[in-house]
């Protein structure tokens, strides 16, 4: 997902597959921020990547939040290598599976096939 980002005055929402990918580091940031003066409300939600902060202007600055939200990778839109590793190793796995039932199915037939794939699953 590539990030969004969506300022006004008093708040900030951004989205990110960074966000949905990394709940315990955003939990984190989020607890610091919270305890931070003029923060009024943070809402995370994990299914949706995303974070909306509300807070006074004239005690927090906008330019210096998103430069911390910056810093945590709130914005990164480069997947990380587990990310694609995972993705590679439960395709290939698919892919796997899907050429052995296809030979084990030509080599024995229909109803055994249907049997294995039954025990495997």
């Amino acid at each position: 997902m590539t990030p969004y980002l969506h300022q006004t005055p008093n708040r900030i929402r951004i989205r990110s597959s960074w966000i949905q990918r990394h709940p315990q580091e955003v939990s984190r940031l989020i607890e610091t921020l919270r305890a931070r003066e003029g923060i009024h409300e943070i809402v995370h939600r994990l299914y949706a990547g995303s974070v909306a902060i509300n807070f006074d202007s004239s005690r927090v600055s906008s330019s210096e939040l998103l430069t911390q939200l910056e810093q945590a990778q709130w914005l990164s839109s480069q997947k990380d290598k587990s990310y694609i590793e995972n993705t590679l190793r439960v395709g290939a796995g698919h892919l796997l599976k899907t050429l052995a039932f296809g030979a084990l199915k030509r080599t024995v037939g229909g109803p055994v096939v249907s049997i294995v794939s039954v025990l495997t699953r």
